[in-house]
């Protein structure tokens, strides 16, 4: 088996599990190390595939016919292509090239996108020849989403209306993030079912979208994968992350803490990765927020190293940086914010002024 970075070979295991490095600056993060053990790239793919805590998870596999405690098979059976990046594994009999198997520019399966939104059942009969080709077995996160290709390009839809608010607030903060917007009801109705769409509306959630922004050029480094790097060598991830860019370390500070985002775990932030080097290029823009304005104080931070609330990180860097906080004056409550939650925004915002 060979780990491939698009067509070319980086790692190659032999049938005794040994692992030879063909090319170690363009490893994926956590494999960067001289001797790569058998154990190591196990769970390093296994961790690639989505985990049962993600919303219709089980549905998806079942669908799929898929083991629902092995993640390594599961990795294996999509070849582990993932559209945070351009690594995928070439089985020995596997004859493939990169534009054959290439999840960025060939045709996705929707059915499954419809499982991953809608949780359905569905009864999939797989011929013998025909392959699983999808990225909703390694679309990480918790929340039901799906990947639709419209007019050339990729966008990944969720439910999450909490999205748009950040959105908003954050443009106003000038702040980089992932922009989002709500899903067309032309788009929702090519994959969800009336009664599906109902269920959500009752719920008082939506379905939103945002752009793809990985490409063939530039791949996803979370922190999770940056921390076990950094493990690796006896670096400290957040002095190491500061180093990158403490302007954009000391933002998300802020954004988190504005927001009141109890869901910046180590997979929801990161870096961008130049697929050409292997270098690390910035940090990626914000994204994920749809847990965002909880209606309690008090939330941990988890992007410091230190235990601290949001507001005491948020301090912190605001000392720092001096962002401009007056513009939420001119602003007005944003769309599906209850006008409590718009107040605790305005109040966190002037406690750091």
């Amino acid at each position: 088996m060979q780990l491939m970075l698009k067509d070319l070979p980086i790692l190659e295991i032999n049938e005794d599990g040994k692992c030879k490095v063909l090319d170690f600056d363009r490893l994926s993060f956590p494999l960067r190390k001289e001797k790569i053990s058998f154990i190591d790239f196990v769970e390093w793919a296994s961790n690639r595939t989505l985990s049962l805590g993600r919303s219709f998870a089980k549905e998806i596999l079942n669908t799929l016919r898929l083991s629902q405690t092995n993640r390594y098979a599961v990795c294996k059976a999509c070849r582990g292509l993932s559209l945070e990046d351009c690594y995928w594994l070439r089985q020995d009999e596997d004859e493939k090239q990169w534009e054959e198997v290439n999840l960025f520019k060939t045709p996705l399966s929707l059915f499954i996108t419809e499982v991953s939104l809608s949780g359905t059942n569905i009864h999939y009969v797989k011929n013998e020849k025909e392959e699983i080709h999808t990225p909703e077995l390694t679309t990480l996160g918790a929340s039901a989403k799906g990947w639709i290709r419209k007019d050339g390009n990729l966008y990944l839809h969720k439910v999450g209306k909490y999205e748009i608010p950040a959105d908003q607030i954050l443009s106003a903060l000038n702040i980089p993030h992932i922009h989002y917007k709500g899903s067309k009801s032309e788009e929702i109705d090519s994959y969800l079912s009336e009664e599906r769409k109902e269920w959500i509306e009752s719920t008082g959630e939506m379905i939103v979208n945002s752009k793809l922004f990985t490409s063939e050029s530039i791949s996803l480094v979370t922190f999770e994968d940056f921390c076990i790097f950094c493990e690796i060598y006896g670096l400290n991830p957040y002095e190491e992350a500061v180093k990158i860019d403490e302007e954009a370390y000391l933002k998300i500070q802020i954004a988190d803490y504005i927001l009141n985002n109890n869901d910046r775990h180590e997979q929801n932030w990161g870096f961008f990765m130049d697929n050409a080097t292997g270098k690390l290029t910035g940090y990626c823009p914000l994204f994920d927020h749809d847990h965002a304005f909880v209606d309690y104080d008090r939330v941990m931070s988890q992007t410091s190293e230190k235990e601290r609330t949001l507001y005491e990180a948020a301090i912190s860097a605001q000392k720092e940086l001096q962002l401009e906080l007056s513009v939420f004056e001119n602003m007005d409550c944003p769309e599906f914010l209850s006008e409590k939650q718009w107040v605790g925004v305005l109040e966190r915002g002037k406690k750091l002024l």
